[in-house]
């Protein structure tokens, strides 16, 4: 079953108390300054977003080599709940077991190649091939198939379903989706993996948060698009003019990173008011988002008591999916609980949806010949260390 939320030591609070604390000083000091955290303005060749053989490689070097978040755990709760998904043009397999453990796998028969199920949730206690019947348990192992004598050449314990290495972790399901390698374990060390930034999100509670609301739409820009606009606050009072820039300072913002992993600090207005309180009374969750990059494709945007995130997967050059959910501590117990974590998905999406058509115009250009590169301000410096991030593991630094 996916983890409960596990107890929470009185020290581990404190750091992670002091932790924000360190935080606010720092917005509050740039809030005083007028002030914003800079790095070194930069270009971003358009070559990154059309060229064919680049996004190949991209695809093999990023998404099938380092684990992704595809969904809630949540969505995967009982035994026989399955998913299936295309991630980074690998069919995949989602299966929560008989004993509680979730497995991934090749969503393709051992005997011909066709796919066991279609794409989305199902419930089931096996998949059963639609084309020649042959039949595997949610463990992936072979457990019939008609005709079996036929088949002396491949003996049911080779033909298993091909596992994917797997691992739950922040209430969500990270996968890498490629076939297991020999001597490879099945499950992902995500505490590794996820970094300081992990527990941070561990400390809140994530791994007995629920999903609320999930959403999984196409979008007509190259993956790394919605990346730059969700990493950069300049857009703010501009894009979001008619919907959040109201809650925010103009272009402040306050960036961490951890390797390749970043967090991103935005205050809100509110947060003026936490000078007059002592240090113990501070919380930095009502008065700020908090923005934590998992590199290379998954965001989660920390809200206080809740978190919307999302993940976005390559199609091809100049299309994307992006895969999203809403996690809450627990399932809301009335319609006034449902209606108040409603409001905050609309909202959620309210502004994202401004920021995804931004991406799709943006795309739309690119071919024109209108630029040759774009231009990421100071301000924007953690869409450059993104890309910084990318080039680095496509020379293989």
């Amino acid at each position: 079953m996916p983890r409960t939320r596990a107890p929470h030591t009185g020290r581990g609070d404190r750091m992670h108390h002091d932790e924000q604390v360190r935080l606010i000083q720092r917005a509050l000091a740039l809030i005083e300054a007028g002030a914003s955290e800079r790095g070194e303005p930069t270009f971003s060749p358009v070559s990154r977003y059309l060229d064919p053989a680049r996004f190949e490689s991209e695809r093999e070097r990023l998404f099938r080599a380092l684990p992704i978040a595809v969904c809630a755990s949540g969505s995967l709760a009982a035994a026989g709940d399955s998913l299936a998904l295309d991630v980074a043009g690998v069919p995949l397999l989602l299966a929560r077991g008989e004993g509680g453990e979730l497995n991934a796998f090749i969503n393709a028969c051992r005997h011909r190649g066709a796919r066991l199920l279609g794409a989305g949730a199902h419930h089931q206690r096996a998949f059963v091939c639609p084309y020649h019947s042959w039949t595997y348990g949610l463990d992936g192992a072979l457990r019939c198939r008609p005709h079996a004598a036929d088949f002396p050449h491949a003996p049911p314990e080779r033909c298993a379903l091909v596992r994917v290495p797997v691992g739950e972790a922040l209430g969500l399901v990270w996968v890498v989706p490629r076939a297991r390698r020999e001597g490879e374990s099945d499950r992902i060390d995500l505490e590794r993996h996820l970094g300081r930034f992990g527990q941070d999100l561990r400390h809140w509670g994530y791994d007995g948060w629920v999903p609320f609301h999930e959403r999984s739409f196409p979008n007509a820009a190259n993956w790394k698009i919605p990346f730059e606009g969700n990493l950069e606050t300049y857009h703010f009072q501009y894009a979001h003019r008619q919907s959040i820039a109201h809650l925010f300072h103009d272009n402040l913002l306050i960036a961490d990173h951890d390797g390749d992993h970043q967090r991103l600090l935005l205050p809100k207005r509110s947060m003026a008011g936490l000078r007059d309180l002592p240090h113990e009374r501070w919380a930095i969750g009502p008065h700020s988002n908090i923005i934590y990059f998992f590199f290379p494709a998954t965001f989660i945007l920390h809200e206080g008591d809740h978190a919307n995130l999302f993940t976005v997967l390559p199609d091809s050059v100049g299309h994307s999916t992006v895969r999203a959910v809403t996690l809450i501590p627990e399932k809301p117990t009335s319609e006034k609980a449902a209606r108040h974590w409603q409001k905050n998905v609309e909202s959620f999406w309210g502004a994202l949806d401004e920021d995804f058509a931004l991406g799709v115009s943006c795309q739309s250009t690119l071919a024109s010949g209108a630029n040759a590169h774009w231009h990421l301000g100071a301000t924007e410096c953690s869409a450059a260390r993104f890309h910084a991030a990318v080039e680095r593991v496509l020379v293989g630094r």
